[in-house]
């Protein structure tokens, strides 16, 4: 039983153990090993039960087996592998069955309850626990049993059952106590430090820190004090003392050293940067979070510990540096998506909010705020939500939306008197809870005293038969004075723990009454006497023999508050609530009056159902309706504003009408003058393409007609010649070419005008395979061209459109490509085709020459060129424009390339309507 007490032995010496033996004797050995060492030594642990797992293959022992599963999978629960733990805890829990040890059965059970507990599956690990317990009773096993109750605590602060949990840890502690196994006695104070840390009852944190601290160092644990050193420096930081937690985490890191326990290394140095950083002390709190980094990349495990980025974020929010701060609370963010942290993600979405104010992006911050407070209340972080209320308040009375300020501030301080109430009843209800399991201690106790008084008696009865008269007589005597004796003394030692225990409430009580500032009253309605613990020094309140009637409070409270006091006590006092709470002012020592929340109860009643005591708690929240007040004024103060700023608005709505108006007007002037302009260069351009032709045609008519008369007249007069006829037919032939060759251009010109109207392409809804029939077009079109084209169009895609309008478009864009973009020489053109849900993007790309920014507002008019001097008429992009526009019910883009080149993006749907 003594060695329960001592840690377990150096892994060195169970290592050495394991080499000396053989047989069974070395997998008890490895048993012990992974037993002692699994948490600190998770994969020396794994890589012995292996070995163990293969010796027990060739000789099996399903008692062995069974143990040394159950103790891998605690290991693999160490290495957050709880996938692997679940398995090996189910074939241990087979194992122990076959076995017929119902000690193996009750581990197999609470590791399976530990992993389920971890993975969320409440069910699964609350009837594991049952199980296991049951079983421990049946057979006697306390140190299961005090496991068993462990994890039932630890499995009901996962469920916020914060009550049942206080209970199993302190029936665990009892039971490690009545083994006298202080080693594990001082993991249930650490468990009840924890406990009180939810509850926020920090004086009792301390308490049992102290405690598990205090046994740590008297068995030597470093391990145990590498870790208590770290928790209690957290709740250092967590109430402001960041000296202090800068010592608790300096004297946790050296422990941590000493072992080369390197996870636990990396949790410190994160814990030391951010006390730094609390502290002003920015260049450490830096240094500490880069070796916590460094040793993350020593160990190759970025999921352990992952507030590091979220630390540097911070740290160099702290110090202005945006941009590092942004990069790491983006590379923190994905760590704990998924993580049994994952509430932390709303502590990141603070620190972006923060982020955001400094640089001036106010809406911004509201949204990540708003992001973490949604987080905050899904995870059940009420410190953190009371906290990022307050913040938000504050970002949007900056941006003046008075209104929302409001609604966030009275949230605030509505969350703050739940959270103040809650943490009372918190403090009440770990007072009842810990002088019930006391109680039954003290029960539980007496009963065994109880049983070895029988005892006694009994063999006192078996010497009495064998024994003499005389011998009867003195032995009698002498029994019965050792009885007495024993017994005296027993009940002064049984009065000597009461009385310690009664004194122990007592501190507990005052310790939690100074936490709150509460003052607590006990009324002794029948006796006319009210004690008062605590009291709040500066109320004019009285107490010792006040009667049993109210009235003798009426001199120190408000007349207008006292009616409200009385009726409020006095339903109480009839049955018609379960307590009464009234806030009232009460005159302080001074003459001034102090706001106090008194909150009572009726405790006890007679046979007749009259009130014979009452207790209560008095707090003083003189700060709080001062604020109610401040408030008060600044929602009138608020609503003058409003009204002032719903009037400014009015009147620059009233501005912005008129304003519109005129616009409205110019647009249309506008939007009038713009088809003028386009009406006039559409004609400018028709006239000056056909006019070339035309005049040219008009010319060698002329001169046809002259050169007619001329041979007419000649021939009339007798004097034409051979080499007149000669020359006439020369000139008719010639002239005839130039009518014929110009008449057929301002035929093709007059053609292509007819193309470029929208109107000339029937209305047809073609089934094409876009793929398919642009690799057709390519192939007929570009089989002699110097121009490479490539198309990327990933699958088959279906349309309903003008298949001739698709086909001219392409036909269009290569040929201004090959003329404008490469000037008819090589190049490369890419074709890229998508579709999003049902529009159709072709993107028809060139790495030509480009386009100047100049000429891309007028890219798509009739009749822009840059390549007249080529006989180009600058109708192509013309027309693409209207069959795109008109044709495919799309639009279309041109967009100038980086370095070189410009693309088209042609955007229409898959089906034309």
């Amino acid at each position: 039983m003594a060695s329960a007490t001592l840690p377990p032995a150096s892994p060195q010496i169970m290592a050495a153990k394991i080499e000396d033996t053989d047989g069974h004797d070395k997998v008890e050995a490895i048993i012990d090993f992974v037993a002692a060492h699994f948490h600190f030594h998770s994969t020396q642990s794994l890589t012995y039960g292996k070995i163990g797992l293969s010796m027990l293959s060739d000789n099996p022992n399903n008692d062995q087996a069974a143990r040394l599963l159950s103790h891998l999978a605690r290991a693999h629960i160490s290495k957050r592998e709880l996938s692997e733990a679940k398995e090996l805890a189910q074939r241990a829990n087979v194992l122990a069955v076959q076995s017929g040890i119902e000690a193996n059965q009750v581990l197999a059970r609470l590791v399976s309850a530990d992993v389920a507990t971890r993975q969320k599956n409440f069910a699964v690990a609350e009837a594991d626990l049952a199980t296991a317990m049951a079983l421990a009773a049946n057979i006697g096993h306390d140190r299961y049993l005090a496991r068993a109750r462990q994890l039932s605590g630890v499995l009901n602060v996962q469920l916020m059952r914060f009550d049942d949990a206080l209970a199993d840890f302190l029936h665990s502690l009892n039971l490690y106590r009545n083994l006298q196994d202080t080693y594990r006695a001082s993991s249930i104070h650490q468990s009840l430090a924890s406990l009180y840390r939810k509850m926020n009852l920090y004086e009792k944190v301390l308490i049992h820190q102290n405690k598990a601290i205090q046994i740590a160092v008297e068995l030597k644990d470093d391990r145990k004090l590498g870790i208590y050193y770290s928790n209690k420096g957290t709740y250092f930081e967590e109430i402001g003392d960041y000296n202090s937690a800068i010592d608790m985490h300096l004297k946790s890191l050296e422990y941590k050293k000493v072992l080369g326990y390197k996870m636990g290394m990396i949790h410190t140095y994160n814990r030391l940067g951010s006390a730094y950083r609390l502290a002003g002390d920015f260049s450490r709190s830096e240094s500490s979070l880069m070796e916590a980094e460094q040793l993350k990349q020593a160990i190759n495990r970025y999921d352990t510990n992952i507030s590091t980025y979220l630390d540097l974020g911070r740290l160099y929010l702290d110090t202005g540096e945006l941009k590092k701060a942004e990069d790491y609370l983006n590379k923190s963010l994905p760590l704990y998506l998924g993580s049994p942290w994952e509430d932390r993600i709303a502590e990141i979405y603070q620190a972006f909010a923060q982020l955001s104010l400094q640089r001036g992006e106010a809406n911004q911050a509201i949204e990540h705020y708003l992001r973490a407070i949604e987080i905050a209340h899904r995870h059940q972080r009420d410190s953190q939500v009371l906290q990022y209320h307050r913040e938000l308040a504050q970002v949007y009375e900056r941006v003046g939306q008075v209104q929302e300020a409001l609604r966030y501030l009275n949230a605030y301080l509505l969350r703050q008197t739940e959270w103040e109430d809650r943490n009372n009843q918190y403090r009440l209800s770990a007072l009842s809870v810990e002088f019930d399991v006391e109680e039954k201690e003290r029960e539980i106790a007496a009963l065994v005293q109880e049983n070895r008084i029988k005892d006694l008696e009994i063999e006192k009865q078996a010497f009495q038969k064998g024994a003499v008269l005389i011998a009867l007589v003195l032995a009698f005597g002498t029994v019965f004075f050792l009885y007495f004796w024993y017994s005296k003394n027993k009940q002064l030692k049984i009065e000597q723990l009461a009385l310690q225990q009664v004194s122990d409430a007592k501190e507990r009580l005052r310790l939690a009454l100074w936490g709150s500032g509460d003052e607590l009253w006990d009324w002794d309605l029948a006796a006319g006497v009210i004690t008062r613990d605590n009291r709040l020094g500066n109320l004019q309140l009285p107490d010792a023999q006040i009667g049993s009637d109210l009235g003798t409070l009426k001199a120190s409270v408000h007349p207008q508050d006292y009616i409200r006091l009385q009726e409020a006590f006095n339903r109480h006092l009839n049955g018609e609530s379960d307590y009464y709470e009234v806030s009232y002012r009460v005159k302080d020592k001074q003459g001034s009056w102090l706001w106090v929340l008194d909150r009572g109860k009726i405790t006890t009643r007679n046979e007749a159902g009259d009130a014979i005591r009452a207790c209560g708690t008095i707090k003083d929240i003189s700060e709080l309706k001062a604020t109610e007040l401040a408030l008060a004024e600044l929602n009138k103060s608020l609503e003058k504003r409003v009204e002032e700023r719903t009037e400014r608005l009015q009147q620059s709505r009233d501005e912005l009408a008129n304003t519109l108006k005129e616009l409205t007007e110019m647009q249309s002037n506008l939007v009038e003058a713009q088809k003028m302009a386009s009406l006039g260069r559409l004609v400018s351009g028709v006239s000056h393409e056909l006019n070339t032709p035309l005049g040219t045609a008009i010319t060698a008519s002329s001169v046809l007609t002259q050169s007619l008369r001329s041979f007419k007249d000649k021939l009339d007069s007798g004097k034409l010649t051979l080499s007149d006829t000669q020359a006439f037919i020369d000139v008719t032939e010639s002239c005839a070419q130039l009518v014929d060759s110009n008449t057929a251009r301002a035929a093709q010109l007059v053609k292509r005008f007819k193309q470029a109207s929208a109107q000339e392409y029937i209305n047809s809804n073609d089934p094409v395979e876009l793929k398919s029939f642009i690799e057709a077009f390519l192939a007929y079109r570009i089989k002699e061209s110097k121009v490479k084209v490539e198309l990327d169009c990933r699958d088959p895609i279906n349309i309903s459109s003008n298949g001739l309008a698709l086909e001219k478009i392409l036909e269009d864009l290569i040929a201004n490509a090959i003329d404008h973009g490469f000037d008819a020489a090589e190049g490369c053109i890419l074709i890229q085709v998508r579709q999003q849900e049902e529009m159709i993007t072709i993107r028809f790309s060139d790495n030509g020459k480009g386009i100047d920014k100049a000429e891309l507002a007028q890219i798509f008019e009739p009749f822009h060129t840059t390549a007249r001097h080529k006989g180009s008429v600058g109708l192509g992009l013309y027309m693409v424009f209207n069959l795109v526009t008109y044709v495919l019910n799309g639009s279309i883009q041109c967009k100038p390339n980086v370095p070189q080149g410009c693309t088209f993006e042609v955007v229409f749907p898959a089906k034309i309507k």
